[in-house]
């Protein structure tokens, strides 16, 4: 599966939104926003600090997409799309851009949280409705949480990054390295029987 850099920057966004956002809590979120809406010169252009608290409410709703499609739940994910979409519609117009005409997925005059919401929306909404929900993913590392869109060819993709997979891959290897100590420990424990009564001088003898 391939992923168009100019028409799924909706899908890119929306995990950078979550990632950075949801997952994390970034110190300074101005300068994590304005990283991920440097994709657009003109959106970075608009931001102001006032903005933070929509794109953290943003990003909140597509974590929790997220999480629905990792339960399999598409009913309340589709749902919840819906409601996002109608509340902030994407309404598709051509803009000329550079010398070429664009499609993009919000209304002209939109204010940039309501853009960028028709933005993520409609990226996302597209990916399910072509039949790759299962191609969101939040990575199984314990502890991580972070999301991703996986393009391997056979969505296999389990992990945010190597990383998280190659410590994932650590811990097996150190549980089964673990386990046959464990087993003889065990064992030895289990053979263990009570002690032995002493013989001697002070020892009585067995009685007949």
């Amino acid at each position: 599966m391939k992923l168009d850099s100019y028409a799924d920057t909706g899908v890119h966004v929306a995990i950078d939104l979550v990632n950075e956002l949801a997952v994390a809590s970034p110190d300074d979120p101005v300068a994590v926003i304005q990283r991920v809406l440097a994709v657009d010169p003109p959106s970075l252009r608009a931001f102001v600090p006032a903005d933070v608290p929509g794109f953290v409410a943003l990003a909140a709703d597509l974590h929790t997409l997220f999480d629905l499609v990792g339960e399999d739940r598409l009913d309340p994910a589709a749902s919840l799309l819906n409601h996002m979409l109608a509340t902030h519609p994407s309404h598709p117009h051509l803009a000329l851009e550079d010398g070429v005409w664009r499609l993009h997925h919000h209304p002209v005059d939109a204010e940039l949280i309501p853009m960028w919401t028709a933005i993520c929306a409609e990226a996302l909404a597209r990916l399910i409705g072509n039949g790759h929900a299962r191609r969101l993913g939040t990575c199984e590392r314990p502890g991580c949480g972070r999301v991703f869109v996986d393009v391997s060819k056979n969505a296999s993709r389990a992990f945010c990054s190597t990383t998280c997979q190659n410590r994932v891959k650590a811990a097996a290897f150190r549980s089964r390295r673990d386990l046959p100590a464990q087993a003889v420990e065990s064992s030895h424990s289990s053979n263990v029987g009570p002690p032995s009564r002493a013989s001697g001088p002070g020892s009585r003898p067995p009685s007949s």
